[in-house]
C-alpha cells in the first residue's frame, strides 16, 4: 500500500542514436509492484520465458550516442514478498520499426525488493506487561529449569532444590544443577502455518470428496498482525524473535535476537518470504532447543483457539514461557494457557484498542 523508489540509470554506449528504446523491468510472476499511478499491472514475455510476468516498462525517445538518462521510478507496492531484479529486457529501434532489436541486459548483481507486511495500528500492552513482571520478578533474567546447563560442587549456602539427587544416589557426589537464563525482554513469534488451512467438501464425478484448501485472507492478517507487533515493541527497544517452520522447499526460520539492529529487519524479511499454501509442515526441534533459551517468552500465532499443532511443544515448555495469539474466538475455556485474540490487539483509528 505504500511507494518504493528506485534510482535508474541508462546510457547509450553505441555511437549512433536510438530513435526509441524500452527499458522494460520484469517482476515475477505475482503483481508485487507496478508503475505508480496505473490502475492496471503490465505483463510481459521477454527472452525464453514460458510464461509472462508482471513488470514496469519506461520508454525513451531519442537517445543520443553516449547520452545517458537517470531518472526516479516510483512504484506501487501490491503485495507482501521479495522481488529479484535480475535484469532489464531492452527494445530499442528506429521509427518505422524495421531495424528493431531485443537484448537482455543482466545486472552485476541481482536487485532485491522487499516489500513488509502491510502494518497495522496495533496496541502491545498485553506484551508489555507481561515483560515488566518478569523483570521486574528477576531483574531482567530467570532460569529456565527444563534447560538444564551443567554443575558444579555443592557450595554451603546453595538451595537443597538445585541439588542433584539422582547423581548424589549414584556416585555419592553432592553436586548443584545450574540452569539456562532466560531473556524475558524478548518476545518470539511462532507461525503455526497449519492452522491456516482447511478441508472442503467437493462434488465430482466419482462422487463427494475432501480437498485441502488455503485460507489466505485469514493467513495474510495473522501475517500483518504479527509484522505490526513486532515492529510496535521494536520500537518499545524490546527484543522480538521469529520462528517459521520448514515447509515444501522453503527452509525453517528461527531469527533470533541480537545486539544488530537490522535483526528486526530480518524478521520482516522472513515474513515477506513466506508462501505458504496448504502444504505440510517440519519444526527445526533441534535448533530450537538450542535456542530456546535466547526466545524469552514464546507466542504461538494461530488461527482459532480450538487447539495448535504446538500444543505439545507448549505442554513442554509450560505456561510461564508461552501464550497464544488467535484471530478468532470461538470457545470460553482456553485451559491453563493465557490467549490474546486479534480483536484485543487491533486498534481502532481513535487509538482505543479494538474489543
Amino acid at each position: 500500500g505504500e511507494r518504493l523508489v528506485l534510482e535508474m540509470k541508462v546510457r547509450n554506449r553505441s555511437f549512433l542514436p536510438l530513435v526509441w528504446l524500452d527499458v522494460i523491468l520484469p517482476a515475477g510472476h505475482k503483481a508485487y509492484i507496478r508503475q505508480a499511478g496505473e490502475q492496471e499491472t503490465s505483463w510481459f514475455l521477454l527472452g525464453r520465458v514460458a510464461e509472462p510476468q508482471a513488470g514496469i516498462r519506461e520508454r525513451f525517445v531519442w537517445l543520443l550516442w553516449q547520452q545517458e538518462i537517470a531518472w526516479e521510478e516510483e512504484l506501487d507496492t501490491l503485495r507482501r514478498g521479495v522481488v529479484e531484479l535480475a535484469g532489464a529486457g531492452l527494445q530499442a529501434g528506429d521509427g518505422f520499426g524495421l531495424s528493431a532489436r531485443e537484448r537482455w541486459y543482466s545486472f552485476p548483481a541481482p536487485l532485491r525488493l522487499v516489500i513488509w507486511p502491510k502494518l497495522v495500528p496495533v496496541s502491545v500492552r498485553p506484551f508489555l506487561r507481561i515483560t515488566q513482571e518478569a523483570v521486574a520478578a528477576s531483574r531482567g533474567q530467570t532460569e529456565d529449569i527444563s534447560l538444564l546447563k551443567s554443575s558444579r560442587p555443592y557450595q554451603p549456602g546453595d538451595s537443597v532444590k538445585r541439588i542433584n539427587w539422582r547423581l548424589l544416589a549414584g556416585t555419592g557426589r553432592m553436586e548443584v544443577n545450574r540452569y539456562e537464563t532466560v531473556r524475558p525482554g524478548c518476545t518470539t513469534f511462532l507461525l503455526d502455518l497449519v492452522s491456516f488451512r482447511q478441508k472442503v467438501k467437493r462434488e465430482g464425478s466419482q462422487g463427494t470428496y475432501e480437498e485441502v484448501v488455503p485460507m489466505e485472507p485469514e493467513r495474510e492478517q495473522m501475517i500483518s498482525l504479527v509484522a505490526s507487533c513486532m515492529e510496535a515493541l521494536s520500537g518499545q527497544g524490546l527484543c522480538v524473535a521469529l520462528v517459521i517452520p520448514e515447509y515444501q522447499e522453503h527452509e525453517a526460520v528461527i531469527c533470533i535476537p541480537g545486539q544488530e539492529e537490522t535483526a528486526a529487519d530480518q524478521c520482516m524479511e522472513a515474513l515477506a518470504r513466506i508462501d505458504y499454501q496448504k502444504e505440510d509442515t517440519r519444526f527445526p526441534y533441534e535448533e530450537f532447543w538450542q535456542a530456546v533459551h535466547r526466545l524469552g517468552q514464546i507466542c504461538i500465532c494461530t488461527r482459532t483457539d480450538q487447539g495448535s499443532s504446538f500444543d505439545e511443544l507448549a505442554e513442554h515448555l509450560g505456561r510461564s514461557r508461552v501464550r497464544y495469539l488467535a484471530l478468532e474466538r470461538q470457545q470460553a475455556d482456553n485451559g491453563e494457557f493465557d490467549w490474546m485474540y486479534a480483536e484485543n490487539l487491533c486498534e481502532r483509528p481513535d487509538g482505543d484498542p479494538g474489543i
